[in-house]
């Protein structure tokens, strides 16, 4: 706390020039006068006590002069004299949560011995409810609030009131955390006002309104919600009034689901579902309520003047609310209300990123690296605002890698790679490597692996060297990596029909390879039997084992495809074509293929949503398509490894 010293000096000469007219010389025999030892002074509410001893073998002075000056300009300095023999005295009538400067000066006959001062804050004991809130039920309201934190005694005393006109006050004991009061009348709002009564004083008074009415047992928000939008449930307390409730037990459809207190949850099915809360009141005695709750369909299928999506991939927030797009035409990146499809916020870099995407950290911080003269790369709130930048020196054109134990991996051309502290991008350790960009990922152990044009190395967390395989070209930018931790393999897709490769995780060893016939490949995913997927350039599309052979391949209407599977849970794969017919492909776990939509060119990874609906880019555009199928979320099931674009098992 601070105060003006200068305003307190001034106060406290006034003081002692008053003493002075008393003893002209009051301060020329120090040696006769001594002051105090030992001041301390502990607050109180309201009040400060002040304790002191006197130097030891050393005469009582006649009495002791008190003064206290607050910190407020509203209050001057104020004095007491109390006996010589006294050494403690209790200032009341203080001011709350103001400081004060106290000092004590021994009396004597030939005048005051040298002021000794301390400083306190006075701070109220009458601790007030907190949470306090008021529940509308027909004809009563539930009062619920939460308890002072003291070991005070005291009660609580509510005043009920309509149109500011105190109807009734009702005493409640301690211990008490809510109250019912009923025979109120419906359609007539009523303020209550809560206080704890102490001994020795009241608290502060917390109010809260409402308005009896027919009720609903369940309130939700929002009230009519779309498909997949996050909603919160709370039973209404006024509708159970038979007892205290110790446990609550939720229900969607008849299918339980919770056993919180609230429910937050979310509807695949557009049209009516049913909600059902069941309470269990402390006597062992149940009760249940239901509401039905209109969920309407999804509210978009394209988020318009989005640029171009080259390569990169989608990747949504923790809690599916938010999708994430990069367009490398506008340099912007896009945060868009899953459910609505309106943009959040968005952020214009210097320059674009070709297929180096986006990453979201088990924070909400959203990574992505730039192509700019000095490799940019940032990391961004959830809001939207940029909450640290570091240069690499040379282009990123790899996604990053962000960790739940907060690193973040980042790979530039020219490879070097660098491991940063999440929380504030300070460097932590880096390699140099050889090559250019391809990909970055890392294991459940916290190992990294990083894929360029001259090889794969790996690294521990700490940045010590595992292993390097320095005989492979990977393919440049974006995706290049997955992990099959199944089989402990690594999958490295490589350039210039050279197709796949898998590594030993440990060693680094090339377990197979798989040359295709067309072009370079592109973005491999793994199923939870650690089969890969990946497409080629203007070439084939191809499923292979954990042992290199081939569960199925497509070489029908070749095309320039650069998308990356999405993998469902239903064991299908899903692709978009580059070229035409410009097509949403859906392979069966045989291989056979269905086209689901035709649509315009697009380039990139294609990501199933939450939702159940298939994210893609075009040319200008974000769209969607509904295949009513969930992600796998096994695996590495998408482009970035799942829907956050970790790059990370860890």
């Amino acid at each position: 706390m601070k105060f003006n010293i200068l305003g307190f000096g001034l106060l406290f000469a006034t003081l002692l020039s008053l003493s002075a007219c008393e003893d002209e010389n009051s301060y020329s025999a120090p040696l006769s006068r001594f002051e105090v030892e030992d001041l301390t002074v502990t607050s109180g509410d309201e009040s400060v006590t002040m304790q002191w001893k006197k130097q030891a073998d050393k005469p009582d002075p006649e009495s002791y002069l008190i003064t206290w000056v607050s910190s407020s300009a509203d209050e001057g300095a104020k004095s007491e004299e109390v006996d010589g023999t006294t050494t403690s005295y209790t200032v009341e009538d203080l001011t709350n949560d103001v400081a004060y400067t106290f000092g004590v000066q021994a009396r004597y006959a030939d005048g005051l011995a040298q002021m000794i001062k301390a400083t306190a804050t006075p701070k109220t004991t009458r601790i007030p409810v907190t949470d306090f809130k008021a529940t509308a039920g027909d004809k009563c309201v539930f009062l619920s609030w939460t308890e002072p934190v003291t070991d005070l005694n005291y009660k609580y005393e509510i005043i009920v009131s309509e149109n500011n006109n105190a109807l009734k006050t009702l005493e409640v004991p301690q211990g008490t955390k809510s109250l019912l009061v009923s025979e109120l009348s419906n359609d007539i709002e009523y303020r209550f006002d809560i206080s704890a009564v102490y001994n020795h004083g009241r608290s502060e008074t917390l109010s809260s309104s409402a308005t009896p009415g027919h009720i609903t047992a369940i309130s939700c928000l929002p009230e009519n919600p779309h498909v997949f939008e996050l909603c919160k449930l709370e039973y209404n307390p006024a509708f159970f009034i038979n007892g205290t409730i110790s446990s609550v037990q939720w229900s969607v459809n008849g299918s339980p689901v919770s056993a919180n207190e609230n429910l937050v949850t979310m509807f695949s099915i557009a049209g009516k579902n049913t909600v059902t809360v069941e309470v269990t009141f402390t006597d062992g005695t149940k009760a249940s309520g239901s509401i039905d709750i209109n969920v309407e369909n999804f509210a978009w299928s394209e988020f318009p003047n989005a640029g171009y999506q080259k390569a990169s991939n989608f990747a949504f927030s923790a809690d599916g609310q938010t999708l994430y797009s990069v367009s490398q035409t506008s340099k912007t990146l896009f945060a868009i209300n899953a459910i609505t499809g309106l943009a959040r916020w968005q952020q214009t870099f210097e320059a674009a990123t070709y297929g180096a995407g986006i990453a979201v950290g088990p924070d909400g911080k959203v990574y992505i690296g730039t192509e700019d003269k000095n490799g940019s790369l940032y990391a961004l709130t959830e809001n939207g605002t940029i909450r640290w930048t570091v240069t690499m020196g040379a282009a990123v054109k790899a996604a990053p890698a962000v960790t739940s134990d907060g690193y973040v991996y980042a790979l530039c051309d020219g490879a070097k790679l660098i491991a940063y502290d999440a929380d504030n991008g300070n460097q932590i350790w880096s390699a140099q490597l050889s090559g250019n960009a391809g990909g970055v990922v890392v294991d459940a152990n916290g190992n990294v692996y990083a894929g360029t044009s001259a090889g794969v190395w790996s690294y521990s967390s700490r940045g010590d060297k595992r292993w390097a395989s320095e005989a492979l070209v990977v393919t440049e930018r974006g995706g290049s990596l997955a992990i099959n931790s199944k089989d402990n393999i690594i999958y490295a897709v490589l350039k210039a029909k050279a197709g796949i490769a898998a590594l030993d995780m440990n060693s680094g060893a090339t377990k197979w390879t798989y040359p295709t016939s067309n072009n370079d490949c592109y973005h491999p995913v793994v199923d939870n039997d650690g089969n890969v997927y990946f497409c080629e350039k203007n070439g084939g599309l191809y499923a292979l084992t954990s042992s290199g052979s081939v569960k199925w391949k497509y070489t029908d209407n070749l095309n320039y495809t650069y998308s990356g599977f999405a993998l469902g849970e239903n064991g299908h794969a899903y692709i978009t074509q580059y070229g035409s017919p410009f097509a949403i492909l859906d392979f069966d776990p045989d291989g056979n293929a269905n086209i689901l939509s035709n649509i315009t060119q697009t380039m990139s990874p294609v990501c199933i949503g939450p939702d159940g609906r298939l994210y893609y880019g075009c040319n200008g555009s974000i769209q969607s398509y509904n295949i009513g199928v969930q992600p796998l979320r096994a695996g590495w099931y998408c482009c970035g490894g799942n829907l956050q674009g970790s790059n990370s098992l860890r």
